[in-house]
C-alpha cells in the first residue's frame, strides 16, 4: 500500500502519536528544548499554512499514512535549533519512523515524500542535522557540511540541493 504525507491538522490522533514517539526517542534529552517544548511544536504546526512556503519561523509536520495506519511523522520548518546555523533554511527535522517498522525501507520513502513536497512549495535546499543518521542521508544525496556540538551531542550538519 502507498505511503502519502498529510498536515497534522488533518489526524490529530496520530499526532497524538507522532508526539509520543517524540518524546519517548527525545523527551528532555535534547538542549534547552523541554517535553513542553515538543507538545507545542506539534500543537503549533496545527496552525500552520501547508499550501505555501514563506519560512519566517514556518513549522510543518506531516504524518506519513500507510492507508489509515501512521507509519512516520516529519517535519520542515524554518529552523532547527542551532544559533549558529541560523543562515540555512529550511530543514528537515523531528523524523520519526513507527520504531516496530524500521528497516523496511519507510524512512527513505518518507525523506523522498518530504522533499517532493518541498520541490512543490519552490525549496531547493533542505539542511537537517543528525546523532548518528549521516550514513542513510549520504546515501540519499545529502552532503555533510559541518560537525558540530550541540548541548552533549556530537551531530553533523547535512544539506542536500533538490
Amino acid at each position: 500500500m502507498e505511503i502519502s504525507l498529510v498536515p497534522i491538522r488533518q489526524s490529530p490522533q496520530d499526532g497524538e502519536r507522532a508526539l509520543a514517539w517524540a518524546l519517548d526517542l527525545w523527551g528532555d534529552h535534547l538542549p534547552n528544548y523541554t517535553r513542553q517544548d515538543w507538545s507545542d511544536f506539534y500543537a503549533n504546526s496545527s496552525q500552520s499554512d501547508y499550501g505555501t512556503w514563506k519560512g519566517d519561523g514556518q513549522e510543518l509536520v506531516y504524518l506519513a499514512k500507510r492507508g489509515t495506519d501512521l507509519v512516520a511523522t516529519i517535519g520542515l520548518v524554518d529552523f532547527d535549533d542551532l544559533e549558529e546555523f541560523r543562515h540555512l533554511s529550511p530543514w528537515v527535522a523531528a523524523f520519526i519512523v513507527d520504531p516496530q517498522l524500521r528497516g523496511q525501507g519507510i524512512g527513505g520513502h518518507v525523506l523522498t515524500l518530504l522533499e517532493e513536497k518541498a520541490q512543490s512549495l519552490g525549496i531547493e535546499l533542505l539542511h537537517l542535522w543528525t546523532e548518528d543518521q549521516s550514513a542513510f542521508y549520504g546515501k540519499r544525496g545529502y552532503r555533510q557540511l559541518a560537525s558540530s556540538k550541540f548541548g552533549d551531542l556530537n551531530i553533523e550538519i547535512m544539506q542536500k540541493r533538490l
